[in-house]
This record gives C-alpha cells, sequence and structure tokens, in this order.
C-alpha cells in the first residue's frame, strides 16, 4: 500500500508559528503533525510515503531527510496558487492507477484509524465520523452503503458523517479518480480545486463506502483548534519506528 499526504499549504490561520514552519510541522504537545501522521502508517505496515510540499518547502524537506529518510519528497511550487487537487495531481506518475491511502497535513488522529481503513481487499473508503455534524468539515451522504457525494455544503438533515479527510483508493478508482483530477485541471483549466470535487464527480461510476472510526482526530486550522487537540491529544506518543 502507498500513501500520499497532501502538505503544500500556507496555514495562514495559524501564525505567527507557521511564520517559521508549514502547517504540517505545526506541534500538537510536542509532535509534529507530519510526526503523527507517518508513524500512523509506518506503524500500519504502509512504508511507501510521498509527500507534498510547497509553503517552507525547504524546511519540511529537511525535517523529512533527517526524521523519516524513507519518505519520498514530491513538490509543488505552485502551492500559493493552486488547491490540493493540484498536488495530487503531481503525484500522478507514482500512484496514478494503483492502490493508495490519500489524506491531508493538518488532521491529528489515531493510529488505529489507519489499521481500519487498511482492512479489506481493494476497497476505496473514507474514514468518517457520526458523532456530530461538524459546519466547516466535509460531510458525505450515502445511496444505500455507498457515499454518493462529498461537501462542505451537505445540510445537517441530509449528511450520513463528517469527512475527517483521510481516503482509501482501490486500484479502479485510482484511475477514475486521476481522470477526472487531469480532466480538471487540463482540460477545464482548473487549479484551485479541492481534491473532493473530483471525488464527488467520480462516485457515481466508483464504489466508496463509509469506515466509521473508533478513535481520536481533530483538524487544525487555527490556534483554538490547536489547543483542543492538545487538550484531547493530551500525553499522546510516537511510536518506535
Amino acid at each position: 500500500m502507498k500513501a500520499v499526504i497532501l502538505a503544500a499549504g500556507l496555514g495562514s490561520r495559524l501564525r505567527p508559528i507557521t511564520n517559521e514552519v508549514p502547517k504540517c510541522m505545526v506541534p500538537v504537545n510536542g509532535i509534529r503533525i507530519i510526526d503523527k501522521q507517518i508513524d500512523n502508517l509506518v506503524q500500519n505496515g504502509v512504508t511507501e510515503i510521498y509527500v507534498v510540499d510547497g509553503y517552507k518547502a525547504e524546511i519540511l524537506a529537511d525535517h523529512l531527510r533527517e526524521i523519516y529518510p524513507q519518505v519520498h519528497i514530491v513538490s509543488n511550487p505552485r502551492y500559493a496558487e493552486t488547491n490540493n487537487m493540484y498536488s495530487l495531481f503531481l503525484t500522478a506518475q507514482y500512484v496514478k492507477g494503483e492502490e493508495f491511502l490519500l489524506m491531508n497535513s493538518d488532521v491529528y488522529y489515531d493510529t488505529n484509524i489507519i489499521e481500519g481503513m487498511l482492512q479489506g481487499e481493494n476497497q476505496s473508503k473514507i474514514a468518517c465520523d457520526r458523532s456530530g455534524y461538524m459546519e466547516e468539515s466535509m460531510k458525505i451522504t450515502l445511496d444505500g452503503e455507498k457515499i454518493n457525494h462529498i461537501s462542505k455544503k451537505i445540510t445537517p438533515e441530509e449528511h450520513y458523517a463528517v469527512s475527517i479527510d483521510v481516503y482509501r483508493i482501490s486500484k479502479e478508482d485510482s484511475a477514475t479518480l486521476f481522470k477526472e483530477v487531469e480532466d480538471t485541471i487540463l482540460g477545464r483549466k482548473d487549479e484551485n480545486s479541492w481534491t473532493e470535487v473530483a471525488l464527488d464527480n467520480i462516485f457515481k461510476d466508483a464504489s466508496f463506502k463509509p469506515y466509521v472510526i473508533n478513535g481520536r482526530w481533530f483538524e487544525i486550522d487555527n490556534h483554538d483548534d490547536l489547543h483542543k487537540a492538545e487538550e484531547i491529544f493530551k500525553g499522546d506518543k510516537l511510536c518506535k519506528i
């Protein structure tokens, strides 16, 4: 299994911390978000990992080379004018048509979530939380057991669960997803959309199922989020790699 971590963003709402480091290197009780995500993957046997950098790329690259030399770095020099679908687009040569895990780099979460996402053969999944509606998060709806919509605009009455921005993409759905990404970026010249826009457009041809998590997670966009995450994950430690 391969994994892609999208880590090109500016993290402007976490300044002044992100004046010095990229958003994914912001520490939660001393543990950087990117380190926690990589640790979660490695502990579950996922070792072919691609990180797409952008803002403060040299700082992130130096950190990864020192701590996780096995991680592959893909650079998005146009991070300031593109969105995360463009970052995914840059990984096509490595994961297009292959099964892989996909995640945004601003989510701090428990290791067992990756364990659950890896269960089963060749199945596309979205890790999701059913504990409550969250206005700022991506939400999903279902048609039977299959996910048929993902958007921030889904209403409380419509939504089934909140996405935690961790995805598993099967081989078949990987090819379909990258075709949609390429059509969006190269065909429609749209370089500033979320990856979830492409996912939403392929659900009619793909088979994604929800994986309801049994663990903690928190998306960290601003200082209030960071303080809440530090309370939730107080005492958390990285495993020995």
